[in-house]
């Protein structure tokens, strides 16, 4: 508060510390502020419900006028939406209906590539916890699957340099979602690396963030004891060698296949991801092996839904690859795992 009066956060701070301390001087100053800075629209409504009792009628009224310049087009739809639902709840407007609108979208663009943006996770966030607040209704039972592994795909989707240097949203957003639900057994490998004392924010415009949603009374479970891969049909796969800085880190998805620290031509050889072995089909098949009951196998170069054939048992059956060109390996499948469409119809 004293030593960052230009922070870009000043309205969100200037609230904050009046919620907490009650000094009027500090709830005037986010008042002027939310005043001088109209098209704020989410630290304006942080000021009207956190500095209620500080508001004039007359400022009210300005507050409730419409903003001049909405933006520079740079923020993205997730952004968008958790700031429209604050300025209806800032207004005491009903926000329930256009929470239902904006919330499919959300979900959408977190489910297919906006996942490891922290700015639209955060975004996310704050969306899910006013609505909770505000009517009692958690989102995240629309997807419980999905918002369950959140916490260990978020983790998974920072790439090694990441996750030893986050930037400081990298860390707000995940302290953000501990604090949406501690208890789920993924929060507590978030909480563990989240709440480390060399990523502990002590200035610049995260610090009140950190005061907002760091618990360091919550108990972690050391996230390098997460398993170092996650494979959803739809998402695609994260997943990375180790948890250490040189980690080889992948992510093979519909949407791109970034790498980092993996040695050349790995995509073409067999390589395991912890309990995952990653084998690629470089021809028409290739030998699958066969998984113990806690590994996995995923066959990778394939074609977005190209069809295969297996052996099961005694029988040939019928798949088809990911979106991705990816194809999990069920247990109990032996032998070669063929492309149809390479001129070979049965293993």
């Amino acid at each position: 508060m004293e030593t960052a009066p230009d922070s870009p956060q000043r309205g969100f701070e200037l609230a904050l510390y009046y919620a907490v301390t009650h000094d009027q001087k500090r709830g005037r100053e986010a008042i002027l502020w939310a005043l001088a800075h109209h098209c704020e629209r989410r630290q304006e409504a942080l000021v009207r419900v956190w500095s209620a009792d500080l508001i004039s009628e007359a400022e009210r009224k300005s507050l409730d006028a419409p903003c001049v310049f909405a933006g520079t087009g740079n923020i993205d739809t997730i952004q968008l939406a958790r700031d429209g639902l604050f300025e209806a709840v800032g207004k005491g407007e009903r926000e329930s209906q256009y929470a239902a609108r904006a919330w499919r979208g959300i979900v959408d663009e977190l489910r297919h590539g906006r996942l490891a943006n922290a700015d639209s996770l955060y975004a996310a966030i704050e969306f899910i916890d006013a609505v909770r607040t505000n009517e009692g209704i958690d989102l995240r039972q629309d997807d419980p699957t999905f918002f369950s592994k959140l916490p260990a795909e978020y983790l998974l989707s920072l790439e090694p340099a990441k996750v030893v240097h986050p930037d400081w949203m990298a860390h707000i957003a995940a302290l953000a979602y501990v604090g949406l639900d501690p208890n789920l057994a993924g929060s507590q490998y978030l909480q563990s690396w989240a709440m480390q004392d060399s990523q502990m924010l002590r200035d610049g415009p995260g610090v009140a963030f950190e005061f907002l949603w760091g618990d360091p009374y919550l108990p972690g479970i050391g996230y390098e004891d997460l398993s170092p891969w996650i494979y959803d049909a739809d998402r695609g796969l994260r997943a990375r060698t180790d948890w250490s800085p040189n980690a080889c880190w992948i992510e093979v998805a519909r949407w791109g296949s970034p790498q980092v620290n993996c040695p050349r031509g790995w995509e073409q050889r067999a390589m395991a991801f912890g309990q995952l072995m990653l084998v690629p089909l470089k021809e028409v098949c290739v030998e699958a092996p066969r998984p113990k009951s806690d590994e996995a196998v995923i066959i990778s170069g394939l074609r977005p839904q190209e069809a295969l054939t297996f052996l099961e048992g005694k029988k040939i059956e019928s798949a088809t690859a990911d979106a991705a060109g990816l194809w999990l390996v069920p247990q109990g499948v032996a032998g070669n795992v063929c492309a149809v469409n390479r001129h070979l119809a049965t293993p």
